[in-house]
């Protein structure tokens, strides 16, 4: 094989030097996308000659780029992981000079990748998150399939198996969206065993079945693998070991056609791992030979992870306690900071029972030779110290680094939930800035569209009336008259409504003054409207925000409350903005309207705290209504 792959690469060197002219960019970079997946060092020997090229960073950025990507991703099987960082660094920082969103975005997930492979899991959803962001913002939904699925990856081997969950379902319902088959079956199979991870066996089953349903609707080798690779955890939590064995040979023998060395190596784990439940030692021994080789190839931190602990397992089993031993000293070197909480408990086993052996030999040979005994007497005591010593040095290094990185991941999911945050109040001030261009223009529509007409038909009666002397003393037509000047009226009264000019000319307290006496005019309400620390004006936004909620409470009033008196008072004390608007009439449950989502004031409560503020209503049935209402002033 090694011959061949020389061969090919000898092939592709001498094609390139021997042609009568230099072979251009375009020709170059297809030349190295066409080698991908046939020979690894042919593609990596044409991006080598894209990046060496001259002034290809400054004539064309994007294929240097992407170029630089590539590299990266191809070198990520050979271990290169500072030089693979740098080159997926200096590419990110091309894309954003030239602004180009997909690309930096899909640049980002390339470096998370390269962080999960090597198992620095707060880097790798750093970046992930960053290209989700951009990926959403673009509308690039596959991007943001593959970025939610690689976060719950993370989440899922970290043991933290709601937020798995949670991310893997967004990432399946995004691509239920796109009508994307082959993603929504892989995905299928990472919702299964998050369910099972939950305890939740029933949904792991359907999204499994449905895993398969889809991969053989499309006669896809790697979707059919994952899905039996997800009835496989299913079955394994059940301990079914006979179905979980079927399962993972179902899954070894599909993924062995897709050419994955990762894929195939984790199915022989399985294997093993359902041969060793069901003490059949050699060929668990068998297929997990077949995993390590695999693992050493791939250069993954997870693989090599699971391979040293079964490795452990089966060896212990066999009885074999040395190697046991040995095996589960090197799984505890690739045990990342989650799995310090939990001690290996096994490996103090394996040592005990690796001691005593040795222990029982000594005594073998004491019967032999007392002296002898005597001197490995006390070679052992020697050998005891220094391990309890090590042990002790040990565990405080295990209790340090745990609290280390208990206290990044806590920042890390503080991070995540400010993000979140950040995206729901976006999205309501979009909800609000959208709700405000559309009365904007329904007003615009009232005024100059309907609101003329009115006028133009006014003067049309008018006219009527002076031509016509028969209608002079008509009353109904008086009376038509008279109730066109009122459906004139109110349609300027509604248009004022929806886009108060007052506001935007007068400022916050003058509009608001207008607004009250409005609404003492066309009610039985007297309204007392009170102002403090207004002197200078608010941000435009913000002040229509105000004035919106006095204006939804007061028609609340109106509607409801059957009150004769009202109070509406505005105060400002630095940088918050305080709303207070009481009224006598009939009151209300304030429990009934917490309960209902989404109607009225608990509409407008969950708003405010998006917004960083807070509401509080005061009422009782009969006894009138209070509610107050702090806002930063932004």
């Amino acid at each position: 094989m090694k011959h061949l792959l020389s061969y090919s690469l000898f092939l592709s060197i001498f094609l390139s030097l021997s042609a009568h002219a230099a072979p251009n960019t375009d020709t170059l970079f297809g030349r190295a996308q066409f080698y991908e997946k046939l020979d690894r060092d042919s593609a990596l020997f044409y991006y080598n000659q894209l990046l060496t090229g001259k002034n290809l960073r400054e004539k064309q950025p994007e294929i240097y780029g992407k170029a630089l990507r590539r590299k990266a991703v191809l070198n990520a099987t050979i271990n290169k992981e500072s030089e693979n960082i740098a080159l997926c660094e200096e590419a990110i920082a091309i894309f954003r000079q030239q602004k180009n969103a997909k690309e930096t975005g899909i640049t980002l997930n390339s470096l998370a990748n390269i962080y999960q492979v090597k198992g620095y899991y707060d880097l790798a959803i750093a970046n992930y998150q960053k290209a989700a962001v951009i990926f959403d913002s673009i509308a690039f939904y596959n991007g943001l399939t593959i970025c939610y699925s690689n976060i719950a990856s993370i989440y899922n081997h970290t043991e933290q198996y709601q937020p798995a969950l949670q991310y893997n379902l967004l990432a399946y319902q995004t691509a239920v969206t796109k009508n994307d088959t082959f993603s929504e079956g892989m995905i299928a199979h990472d919702v299964s065993i998050s369910f099972t991870k939950n305890k939740q066996p029933d949904s792991a089953k359907y999204y499994a079945t449905r895993a398969l349903q889809l991969g053989q609707s499309i006669r896809n080798d790697f979707v059919t693998g994952y899905a039996y690779k997800a009835f496989f955890e299913l079955y394994k939590s059940e301990k079914m070991w006979l179905l979980a064995q079927t399962s993972a040979q179902q899954s070894l023998t599909y993924l062995q056609k897709t050419n994955s060395r990762y894929d195939v190596c984790f199915a022989y784990c399985n294997l093993a791992e359902s041969a060793l439940a069901l003490q059949q030692n050699t060929a668990a021994r068998d297929a997990i030979q077949k995993a390590a080789t695999l693992a050493e190839e791939v250069h993954s931190f997870q693989l090599s992870k699971r391979v040293y602990g079964l490795y452990k397992d089966i060896a212990a089993a066999g009885g074999d306690y040395k190697n046991a031993y040995a095996f589960a000293q090197l799984y505890q070197q690739y045990s990342d900071s989650v799995f310090f909480e939990k001690r290996n408990n096994t490996l103090n086993e394996l040592e005990t029972k690796y001691q005593t052996a040795q222990k029982e030999t000594q005594i073998a040979r004491q019967q032999v030779e007392i002296q002898e005994q005597l001197i490995k007497t006390k070679q052992a005591r020697i050998r005891l110290a220094i391990a309890v010593v090590l042990f002790f040095v040990l565990l405080v290094g295990a209790i340090l680094l745990y609290l280390f990185f208990k206290q990044r991941q806590t920042l890390l999911q503080n991070k995540i939930i400010t993000i979140e945050q950040q995206k729901k109040l976006e999205l309501t001030q979009a909800i609000m800035d959208g709700e405000e261009t559309e009365r904007a223009r329904l007003a615009k529509e009232l005024h100059d569209g309907i609101g003329g007409l009115m006028s133009m038909v006014k003067l049309r009666f008018a006219k009527i009336r002076q031509t016509a002397a028969g209608l002079q003393q008509e009353e109904d037509f008086d009376n038509a008259l008279e109730l066109l000047n009122t459906a004139s009226q109110d349609i300027r009264k509604i248009s004022h409504a929806l886009m108060p000019s007052a506001l935007e000319r007068l400022g916050l307290t003058e509009a608001t003054a207008q607004f009250c006496h409005a609404m003492e005019s066309s009610s039985r309400m007297e309204i007392d409207f009170q102002h403090y620390g207004l002197e200078e004006r608010l941000p435009q936004r913000f002040e229509l925000l105000v004035y919106r909620i006095i204006q939804e409470l007061l028609n609340n009033i109106v509607k409801y409350a059957e009150a004769g008196d009202v109070l509406v008072q505005i105060s400002r004390h630095d940088n918050q903005l305080s709303i207070t608007v009481e009224d006598d009439g009939k009151g209300f449950d304030v429990n009934i309207i917490r309960q209902k989502d989404g109607i009225g004031l608990h509409s407008m409560q969950q708003r405010i705290a998006l917004l960083g503020g807070r509401m509080d209503i005061d009422s009782a049935i009969g006894k009138g209504t209070s509610v107050n209402i702090e806002l930063p002033v932004s």
